[in-house]
């Protein structure tokens, strides 16, 4: 590991690349190996008995994806309801190669006044590196534009 994590009770980290199942585990391992406990997005079916409780007891959120705008308005709720709040999220939103990310956390942080950090998976060197903390998430376009400057050193697993 690179670079540090901010002494914040709230925050979102945004990690990437996406490229596998595996990054799950991986990102899991990192927070947990640093003494924190963070929650993350999953489709609301992955909630159903008995699995659902494996997945909350991870910190996982169930979301409808299906709502539009719904998961940023019930996570703006999440932040204001819990004073200690660290929120992982995958930008591209998918393992797959995509050419536009999803903006979802940078308009989260926007409207929940949070910082980003960009944490960028680099498996080729076997490096997860912490960047520096965006701080101003008034505009949701540049926060989006930043973690892809940071992100454009990771290296995916399947590379």
């Amino acid at each position: 590991m690179q670079g540090d994590i901010p002494n914040r009770r709230q925050f979102i980290i945004a990690v990437a690349p996406h490229t596998s199942n595996f990054d799950f585990l991986l990102t899991v391992g990192v927070i947990w190996s640093l003494g924190l406990k963070a929650s993350f997005l999953a489709k609301r079916s992955l909630f159903r008995f008995p699995l659902g409780y494996v997945i909350r007891g991870f910190g996982g959120i169930p979301v409808d994806r299906d709502r539009k705008n719904g998961v940023v308005d019930d996570m703006t709720t999440h932040f204001a309801n819990n004073s200690k709040l660290i929120l992982g999220i995958a930008p591209e939103g998918t393992r797959r190669a995509v050419t536009r990310w999803r903006s979802g956390f940078a308009l989260i942080a926007q409207a929940a006044n949070v910082p980003v950090l960009p944490a960028v998976i680099n498996y080729r060197n076997k490096v997860v590196t912490f960047k520096r903390l965006i701080e101003d998430v008034t505009d949701a376009d540049q926060t989006l534009a930043m973690m892809q400057q940071a992100a454009a050193t990771g290296c995916g697993r399947s590379a």
